[in-house]
């Protein structure tokens, strides 16, 4: 992977919002949430309530994404709230490229244990098969949660 990690800077964000648009699962809700933690991240660059790095190629093409932070009220769960790349990136090793990251980086800050909520929904399968790709497994399913059928899946890793 020729591409590398690096933080959230104020003039990523148009990337990132057409990153998100690109996402032909995420319903507009979905982006406009991504968008607001993507803002609250810029809004406070000290604070690591939303952390966020960049996967970028030379040039200042970014990739994709990923958005984590420490799970209030926990002595060391984090969240994984978003992991996005680009579709035109799919399959060349970039989400895999940001998750080694984040894992090595929550390592580092002895998190006990990583989770993920998705939706249910055929279209998110694709992020269900990538979370057990990389060692994450179902923990639980909270039915009907985002709407009639759609299901809440909870993931999660311990480190």
């Amino acid at each position: 992977m020729s591409a590398k990690i690096r933080k959230i800077r104020p003039q990523d964000r148009p990337q990132l919002e057409e990153i998100l648009k690109a996402q032909q699962h995420f319903r507009p809700a979905e982006i406009q949430v991504a968008l607001e933690l993507i803002d609250i991240a810029l809004s406070h660059p000290d604070e690591e309530e939303y952390i966020i790095r960049c996967a970028e190629k030379g040039g200042g093409d970014i990739l994709g994404y990923i958005c984590y932070g420490k799970a209030p009220l926990t002595d060391a769960v984090y969240d994984l709230y978003w992991i996005v790349v680009h579709p035109r990136e799919w399959n060349r090793g970039t989400g895999t490229f940001l998750f080694r990251f984040a894992e090595e980086d929550l390592v580092r800050r002895k998190a006990r244990m990583l989770l993920i909520e998705t939706s249910s929904l055929p279209a998110y399968e694709r992020p269900r098969r990538f979370y057990r790709k990389h060692g994450f497994q179902e923990q639980a399913r909270l039915l009907d949660y985002y709407t009639a059928g759609d299901h809440k899946v909870i993931f999660g890793k311990r480190f």
